[in-house]
C-alpha cells in the first residue's frame, strides 16, 4: 500500500509483515517466519557478521518454539544504495539479512478454557481461526480443550487454498484449527460451514474480519480492541473481549427461551378458552357468558400476575448439557 515519507508499512494479514525505514538507507522488517525468510538471502551471526542463510535450522527452531505454544516473530534488516524518502514494498522483495526470532507466550484465560468445555457440553462446536503458526495454534487448541483428547485436527491457509469447494466444506466440518488464514479464507470458511447446515457465530476485531462477520449468522465484534468497521459489520459487541461472555450469553438465552415457552403454555390455554367461550356464544346466538370487563380483568390481572413468575424462574440444572434446538423449530409448536 502507498506510504508517506517516514511512515512504516503497517502489518496486514495479506502480507504478514510490517517494515520501517530508518534514515534513507536502513530497512527493518518483522512478521511471520514464512514472509520474512522468503525475503532473506543471508543471516547475521551473533557477532553481526553476514553468513549463509540456514533455513532448515531456523525452521526447526520455529517448530520447537511453536510446539511450546509460543507466538513466533521473525526479524530482518536490509539496506538500499539510493537515498529513499518513501518506503516501498519493492525494496523488501529480496536481499534482506535474517536477524533472529522472538517467542511470546499468550496462554488462554482459565475462564476461556471453562467456557469452551461448557460450549462443547451444550453441543456447540468451537473452532479456532488464527494467523499464528500451525504448531502454535495446535498447542493453544490443546490447552483450550479443542478436538478429541490429545488429537487436534489443524490445517493452514496454503492447504486450504488448494481445496475445491466440496472439499472445503468437508474440511471445515472436521478440522478444529485453521492457521495462517487469509481474510478471504475466513469468509470462505463461514460460507462452507453454513453450506453444511451449521448456524455460525463468528468473532473478529479487525477491518479484514468485517466480511466474515457480516456473512455469519451471528457476527460478534470485540468491543474494546475491535475496529469501528468490525463493529459496524457485527450483530453483537463483546464489551469485555472475553470468550466466556459468549458462553454466559448462550446460557442466559436458553433460560429466557425456556421461560418464554412456560409463559406461553399458561397464557394460550387461558386466553384461548375465554375467546372460545365468547365465540361460541356469538355463533349460537346465546347471551355472552362473560362481559367485556370480565375478559379484561382475566387478561390484565389474572393472566399477567400468574404468568410473570414463570418468566423469571431460575435456570434449571443441566441447561447447558442439552443439545441446541433446530433453528426451524417453532416456539409454539415445541410446547
Amino acid at each position: 500500500m502507498p506510504t508517506h515519507a517516514g511512515m512504516p508499512i503497517p502489518f496486514e494479514s495479506e502480507q504478514q509483515y510490517m517494515a520501517t525505514l530508518h534514515g534513507s538507507h536502513r530497512l527493518l522488517m518483522k512478521g511471520s517466519v514464512e514472509a520474512v525468510l522468503a525475503r532473506c538471502s543471508r543471516q547475521l551471526s551473533a557477532a553481526g557478521q553476514p553468513e549463509p542463510l540456514d533455513g532448515s535450522s531456523i525452521t526447526a527452531a520455529v517448530a520447537a518454539m511453536a510446539k511450546r505454544g509460543q507466538r513466533v516473530l521473525a526479524f530482518a534488516i536490509g539496506s538500499t544504495d539510493s537515498n529513499q524518502h518513501q518506503l516501498h514494498p519493492r525494496l523488501l522483495e529480496e536481499g534482506l539479512d535474517f536477524l533472529g526470532l522472538q517467542g511470546m507466550l499468550d496462554p488462554p484465560r482459565p475462564e476461556a478454557i471453562e467456557a469452551v468445555a461448557a460450549c462443547q457440553a451444550a453441543g456447540i462446536t468451537v473452532k479456532m481461526i488464527t494467523g499464528d503458526h500451525l504448531e502454535t495454534a495446535r498447542s493453544i487448541a490443546l490447552q483450550l480443550g479443542l478436538g478429541q483428547g490429545e488429537t487436534v485436527r489443524a490445517i493452514d491457509g496454503r492447504s486450504l487454498a488448494a481445496l475445491a469447494d466440496d472439499a472445503l466444506v468437508d474440511c471445515a466440518r472436521h478440522h478444529d484449527v485453521f492457521a495462517r488464514v487469509a481474510p478471504a479464507q475466513k469468509l470462505s470458511l463461514v460460507k462452507a460451514l453454513q453450506a453444511d447446515g451449521a448456524v455460525v457465530a463468528m468473532t473478529g476485531d479487525g477491518v479484514n474480519d468485517a466480511p466474515a462477520l457480516k456473512q455469519a449468522d451471528i457476527g460478534i465484534a470485540m468491543g474494546q480492541g475491535g475496529t469501528e468497521v468490525a463493529r459496524e459489520a457485527a450483530d453483537m459487541l463483546l464489551t469485555d473481549d472475553n470468550f466466556a461472555s459468549i458462553e454466559a450469553a448462550v446460557e442466559e438465552g436458553r433460560a429466557v427461551y425456556l421461560n418464554l415457552r412456560k409463559a406461553l403454555a399458561f397464557v394460550l390455554p387461558v386466553n384461548g378458552s375465554a375467546s372460545m367461550t365468547i365465540l361460541l356464544g356469538a355463533v349460537f346466538g346465546l347471551e355472552l357468558p362473560v362481559t367485556a370487563l370480565q375478559v379484561l380483568w382475566l387478561n390484565m390481572v389474572c393472566s399477567l400476575s400468574l404468568s410473570v413468575p414463570l418468566a423469571f424462574e431460575p435456570r434449571p440444572p443441566g441447561l447447558m448439557q442439552q443439545p441446541p434446538r433446530p433453528p426451524a423449530q417453532p416456539c409454539v409448536g415445541a410446547l
